[in-house]
């Protein structure tokens, strides 16, 4: 109980100093509902999540900065989606189909995260690392995606772009929050190849973040090392077809 109110506390702290912020840029914000349904949706993701501290450092090697990288995305995307709103001056926005859609997509985010956190239990780590007793899960959503945290992080944070008609920043985030979660996951999948048995073929019939088809549904580390052994066959085809012609060149000489 103590850890939550931490986080809640954190969360809300965070957000108090945003919101005299807009006040003082522009106080009609305070008074549409999108924003406040953000607020609250936010403070509970950073309820549910496990604690972290925005300015630590990487607590592992394999991190590579992954972690911060991840947090400060969300962050100044959210931060941009704010001066979005405040830059278009909106004094109203209508609740319709696109903000109860909006909201349906953070709250459904949300909770494909936490579902896939409490699936992981302890083996659910800030920092990439590889515990000594880790096993592979592929119960719930991991049956079809191998990072489905990093899927609901991404429903979520981009949705709450939409829900505040921030469309430019929707899209800005989409685009960023890519990028982090998977270079995160190219560091996370290098590991666990090495840690787990059976990952690689699991790789091999998950998605990454969304369900794909079997013939995509690898790692660009799986496939590098494929185009690498196929290169490799290639070689060696060649340095047979041309030791066969010296072959052939050989006994016609003789």
């Amino acid at each position: 109980m103590t850890g939550m109110l931490r986080k809640a506390l954190q969360a809300l702290g965070i957000w108090a100093m945003v919101l005299l912020v807009m006040a003082a840029i522009w106080p009609p914000a305070l008074h549409l509902p999108q924003l406040w349904m953000v607020v609250s949706l936010s403070v509970l993701a950073n309820i549910l999540q496990p604690a972290y501290r925005p300015f630590e450092g990487s607590r592992t090697s394999e991190d590579r900065g992954t972690a911060a990288q991840s947090l400060w995305t969300v962050y100044l995307t959210q931060a941009a989606a704010l001066l979005e709103l405040v830059w278009r001056r909106r004094v109203a926005i209508p609740l319709d189909l696109t903000t109860w859609a909006a909201l349906a997509a953070m709250v459904g985010g949300l909770a494909l995260r936490t579902w896939a956190v409490a699936l992981l239990g302890p083996w659910f780590t800030w920092n990439v690392t590889v515990q000594m007793d880790q096993q592979l899960v592929t119960r719930g959503p991991y049956r079809f995606i191998r990072h489905p945290g990093y899927t609901g992080a991404l429903i979520m944070f981009v949705a709450s772009c939409v829900l505040l008609r921030s469309w430019l920043v929707a899209l800005l985030a989409a685009l960023t929050l890519v990028q982090a979660f998977r270079r995160r996951i190219g560091y996370e999948e290098a590991l666990l190849v090495k840690a787990l048995p059976g990952y690689q073929a699991y790789m091999a019939r998950t998605g990454t973040l969304f369900r794909e088809s079997p013939s995509r549904a690898t790692s660009p580390a799986v496939r590098e090392q494929r185009s690498l052994s196929k290169r490799r066959g290639l070689r060696a085809g060649k340095r047979r077809s041309e030791c066969s012609g010296c072959n052939v060149a050989f006994r016609l000489q003789f």
